[in-house]
């Protein structure tokens, strides 16, 4: 077996859909696992503490679900209104 590292670049939907997983299942990280299984535990637990780090930093204080989904929210308005005009 090698010891390659293998990059792996997270597309926004990956990172939307690891987030969601990790949040909704309370951090049961068996179940975020099964949804991800090309990825290992640590590699999981990693790669949503980074993305915490970086939502912590773009808002500047602690970063909860209702955040994300405010973010999300305000870029599906912005698409919409991207396609009235």
């Amino acid at each position: 077996m090698s010891n390659k590292r293998i990059y792996h670049r997270w597309t926004e939907h990956e990172v939307r859909l690891l987030y969601r997983s990790v949040t909704s299942s309370n951090r049961n990280w068996v179940s975020v696992q099964e949804q991800f299984p090309q990825f290992s535990l640590l590699q999981l637990q990693n790669k949503f503490t980074m993305i915490e780090k970086q939502f912590l930093v773009q808002s500047g204080r602690n970063t909860k679900q209702e955040d994300f989904q405010v973010q999300e929210t305000v870029q599906v308005l912005m698409e919409l209104m991207r396609k009235r005009e």
